[in-house]
């Protein structure tokens, strides 16, 4: 009988009840979200660390750049045109700069572009040219970042900058053909610049730490719910 009484007492008010009503839903997808993601991103770190066991292989067809290759080592030879894109805004240790990505033809005809890493400027003086080089890396999908404005500025005619790498524009813009890829090159390479990309920027555990955060959060505002409506009416 004394639960039934205290239930009854039980009354934080509506404007608490509307608050917890819209909160505790909120607090719990953003838990249940970051459950996910980390989901995704222990896949994604298994995938790599798998790919990044097999031995580096020559690239010598553009199924090397499928899914199934991305983050596993390769190798390729051949020499960089001048074609140049540099993405503007990119941070790396407080200071502002470029991801400088060049186009590469290899030896077997193949064209493509090279993420040479990051550089605080930029100039023809710094592309690498006439030389034939041996390439190390992984083929990596391109990251889309949210921009206002992603207009392309063509410094020169064999010089693109914009705000996102777009493939899609710079084939159009350069009437090419590139795939929708990048080859990243690794330390080993000794052309590049500072090499900031990383495959996976936070880690899964960080994700499901930050659902346990969250889910702790929508715990909180409950328990301050029963509280409050319980407290009001002692």
């Amino acid at each position: 009988m004394s639960i039934f009484t205290n239930i009854g007492k039980f009354n934080p008010g509506w404007k608490f009840t509307i608050f917890t009503a819209f909160i505790l839903p909120i607090l719990l997808s953003l838990s249940f979200w970051q459950y996910q993601r980390g989901l995704e991103k222990s896949k994604l770190e298994s995938f790599i660390n798998n790919q990044q066991t097999k031995p580096p292989t020559e690239f010598i067809s553009l199924e090397y750049a499928s899914p199934s290759q991305w983050y596993r080592p390769f190798f390729m030879q051949g020499k960089f045109s001048k074609k140049t894109v540099l993405v503007d805004n990119a941070i790396y240790e407080g200071v502002r700069g470029f991801s400088v990505y060049q186009e590469f033809l290899s030896n077997n005809g193949l064209s493509l572009l090279v993420s040479k890493g990051w550089s605080n400027s930029f100039d023809s003086s710094k592309k690498t040219l006439d030389q034939n080089y041996l390439l190390q890396g992984v083929f990596r999908p391109i990251e889309k970042a949210f921009t206002i404005d992603n207009s392309i500025y063509e410094r020169e005619e064999s010089d693109l900058e914009m705000q996102s790498f777009d493939i899609d524009s710079i084939n159009l813009k350069w009437n090419t053909n590139f795939p929708a890829v990048v080859f990243e090159l690794d330390e080993f390479s000794l052309d590049g610049f500072s090499r900031i990309w990383q495959p996976v920027y936070l880690s899964a555990n960080r994700h499901f730490g930050y659902a346990i955060q969250w889910l702790g959060l929508s715990l909180v505002a409950l328990a301050g719910f029963i509280f409050v409506g319980f407290r009001k009416n002692d």
